[in-house]
């Protein structure tokens, strides 16, 4: 069952991977963090479409027993490696100036979501983009349709929902980190990666005086 669900959950993301990687400018990005990256199905099509990417995967620890094999058959083991942890009880691994939520906060109420958007933003380097991927519910909740649904299942079956970009927005901000807005994607596995950024430096810049010091 696990092997089922983990070929299907593969199938899906991977789609949205390859989306994901033309809808946001990874020029600018060499190490990624991948948290609870499962699958890596985000990892392989990312370090595929951009060659000088380096991803880790952070998850449980059963977990790269059940993805390294697909690692290897994408010829990325050299680029993609695991880091096993659990990220309501332990911290990120630092130094990375991306950080991947890929379908992962909808698991999770809002406590919780806000505890985990905490946690990535202290390990997100200075300058560091965190994206989180989701499919969003209109901020009104008057849909769209598919996205209601996956809520009410989430609903159903975890402690969560799908949020609305407006809420995932305001947590966002109580890190501190500055929200860039939300940018589509055209895949049924999740509508928008949702990016913010982490200030170059946590002092505001200097106030500008004029010549005679005042």
């Amino acid at each position: 069952m696990m092997e089922t669900f983990w070929d299907g959950m593969y199938s899906l993301s991977c789609y949205t991977g390859a989306r994901l990687a033309t809808t946001f400018d990874f020029a600018q990005v060499r190490r990624l963090l991948d948290v609870g990256g499962g699958g890596a199905a985000f990892d392989i099509e990312l370090c595929q479409a951009h060659p000088h990417l380096q991803a880790t995967v952070f998850d449980l620890p059963f977990v790269k027993d059940l993805t390294l094999d697909r690692v290897r058959s994408a010829n990325l083991e050299d680029r993609i490696d695991f880091v096993a942890g659990d990220f309501f009880a332990d911290a990120l691994p630092d130094g990375y100036d991306a950080i991947l939520l890929s379908n992962i906060l909808h698991d999770w109420n809002e406590a919780d979501v806000q505890r985990i958007l905490a946690t990535c933003a202290n390990a997100l380097a200075p300058g560091g983009h965190l994206l989180v991927c989701e499919s969003f519910v209109n901020d009104d909740k008057s849909g769209p349709a598919m996205a209601a649904l996956v809520s009410l299942n989430m609903l159903v079956e975890t402690w969560g929902r799908n949020y609305t970009a407006a809420e995932y927005s305001a947590w966002i901000r109580e890190t501190n980190l500055t929200v860039e807005g939300v940018r589509p994607l055209d895949s049924p596995g999740a509508s928008g990666v949702l990016v913010a950024r982490k200030p170059s430096s946590p002092f505001p810049a200097p106030r500008r005086t004029s010549a005679t010091g005042t």
